[in-house]
């Protein structure tokens, strides 16, 4: 009876000896996961270029040309600046104007897609050369009633399926995106 009892105590030490090493195996892999994801700024004006330019027509009165911006990363607001020229023809008596739009934008992770989206946009000016002050202001609340509706929740990351079954294999997944001076820097925690 004491041989039987010392065997099936064995069996359960052993036992429980091997469910602690794989758990020991399964946290040390999740621990050399990596747990940041790094976009550079170039990726991510590549990603958002790919869109430029944009051609839109305002009021049937211009029709106005974005070029692809040029980013300034603001990791102390957790935001990206960027600037926009612009070029517009007043279609009735084809006249040409050159400006800038300078906007500012969050960012967020959205799980049932697996994309990386603007969030918070704002359109904080509008300047178009030739045009008077007070056409400056009107520009830049039309800018702002076109763009930010527009803009929010615009996809400029979508995580490759590759990239997402490695986090999943590792029991991670996004918590959180930082704004660097070099880019994006996307946690991935456990999930809960």
């Amino acid at each position: 009876m004491s041989t039987t009892l010392s065997r099936r105590m064995a069996g359960r030490l052993l036992l429980t000896g091997v469910i602690a090493t794989l758990a020991a195996c399964a946290s040390m892999r999740t621990a050399l996961a990596p747990s940041t994801v790094e976009i550079s700024r170039d990726e991510l004006l590549k990603k958002l270029g790919q869109q430029f330019p944009i051609r839109n027509q305002i009021l049937d009165v211009f029709d106005v040309t974005a070029n692809a911006p040029r980013l300034n990363m603001q990791p102390d607001a957790n935001r990206v600046l960027a600037d926009i020229d612009l070029s517009a023809t007043d279609r009735w008596f084809k006249r040409q104007y050159q400006g800038s739009l300078w906007l500012s934008f969050g960012l967020r992770y959205e799980p049932r897609d697996q994309t990386i989206r603007l969030a918070n946009v704002t359109i904080d000016k509008v300047s178009i050369q030739g045009l008077p002050d007070s056409y400056q202001r009107q520009m830049t609340k039309l800018g702002s009633w076109l763009t930010e509706e527009r803009l929010q929740d615009y996809v400029v990351h979508r995580f490759t399926p590759e990239e997402l079954k490695r986090a999943d294999e590792q029991g991670l997944t996004v918590a959180d995106i930082k704004i660097t001076q070099r880019g994006l820097a996307i946690k991935l925690a456990p999930k809960s």
